[in-house]
């Protein structure tokens, strides 16, 4: 399912949620990179 739904504009980001403090900083800096990488562009 990932393979077909990910693109290069949305791409899928896998978060282990095991434990929820770790999922939740994954989450944001994920999406800090993101964010990042869009500005510098």
């Amino acid at each position: 399912m990932l393979e077909k739904t990910s693109t290069t504009y949305a791409p899928w980001t896998i978060v282990e949620a095991n434990d929820k403090k770790y999922a939740r900083i994954k989450a944001l800096k994920t999406v800090t990179e993101a964010i990042e990488e869009k500005l510098k562009s």
